[in-house]
C-alpha cells in the first residue's frame, strides 16, 4: 500500500532533484540508485520503457515502478513525460545558441 506523499507531484527535473538530493523521499538503496541515474541521464527516461530502464540500472522493472509511484506518479508515462519535455527543451535551447 503506497503512504500519502506530502508534496506536490514534481513538474520538471529540477523539482525531482529537490526531492531526491534533500532525502525527502524514502528510498531503498536500489530505488536511490535509480533515482540518481535518470537525474544524470534524463535521456534513459525520456525514450525508454520501464523495462529498458531496469536493466540500465541492474534492477527489476518493479523497482523503476517504486520509484515513480514514490515521486507521485500513478504511470510510467505520467513520469516519462517530464523527463521527455526536459529532454526535448534542452534540445531546443542547443539548437537555437547553435543557429544563432
Amino acid at each position: 500500500m503506497r503512504t500519502r506523499q506530502t508534496f506536490k507531484t514534481p513538474t520538471s527535473i529540477q523539482d525531482m532533484k529537490g526531492l531526491i538530493v534533500t532525502g525527502s523521499l524514502r528510498l531503498s538503496e536500489q530505488q536511490d540508485h535509480v533515482a540518481r541515474t535518470i537525474l544524470a541521464r534524463p535521456h534513459i527516461v525520456a525514450f525508454g520503457t520501464i523495462g529498458s530502464l531496469a536493466s540500465e540500472c541492474a534492477v527489476s522493472p518493479s523497482t523503476v515502478v517504486r520509484v515513480a509511484n514514490s515521486l507521485g506518479f500513478d504511470r510510467f508515462s505520467q513520469f516519462r513525460r517530464v523527463f521527455r519535455t526536459h529532454v526535448l527543451s534542452e534540445r531546443r535551447e542547443r539548437n537555437i545558441k547553435n543557429f544563432l
